[in-house]
């Protein structure tokens, strides 16, 4: 009898298990769509009726409440947008999507310092991603960070990406205050008219 109902116990628990992540499934293909052409196609009850604990992952690592959060972002709840992204990094600190859209809706907030801090970590990890890196150049710029743009010479300079490069030089040009800030622009933009 009791193996009975431990079998029984087993069988009830992967079917709902199964039942989870079919639905699962069944809305991940939106998600993807709907991000991939910066589209919000789920109404707003549907959105309220999925259920993102399990599984908390998309099919490609990416927690479902990153996703989800673009739906808070695109109707300007900001501070819902940052909870579920948090909440997300929990899940997978790894995902780079999860921590870019994290920035992006601090600075909607105008919370530059915050955005500065998480655009850092992306840029640590992956300097080449256009989007991350243009938005993190043009942050310190705006947080008159000179000397941490300075920093990075070297990493800018192997990159060969002419649109980090422009956000990189217009926030150095923007930030210039003495004759040596000037001299360092100036070496840059040589650096760059002989790479592009």
């Amino acid at each position: 009898m009791i193996r009975l109902f431990i079998i029984f116990s087993i069988c009830l628990t992967c079917l709902l298990s199964n039942y989870y992540v079919c639905l699962s499934v069944s809305y991940q293909s939106e998600l993807f769509d709907d991000a991939k052409d910066d589209k919000f196609s789920i109404n707003k009850d549907e959105l309220n009726n999925l259920n993102f604990y399990y599984p908390s992952l998309a099919f490609n690592s990416v927690p479902i409440l990153t996703y989800l959060s673009r739906y808070d972002t695109n109707a300007k709840n900001y501070d819902e947008a940052i909870n579920k992204l948090n909440l997300s990094i929990i899940k997978n600190p790894y995902s780079l999507y999860s921590h870019y859209l994290l920035a992006r809706n601090y600075i909607f907030n105008n919370d530059y310092i915050n955005a500065e801090n998480t655009l850092d970590y992306i840029f640590t990890l992956s300097p080449q991603i256009e989007s991350s890196s243009s938005l993190y150049f043009f942050i310190l710029g705006e947080n008159k960070r000179l000397d941490k743009l300075k920093s990075f010479k070297s990493v800018v300079v192997e990159n060969e990406n002419r649109n980090i490069w422009l956000f990189y030089l217009s926030s150095i040009e923007k930030n210039i205050s003495t004759k040596d800030d000037k001299i360092f622009y100036t070496q840059l933009i040589n650096i760059f008219e002989n790479k592009f």
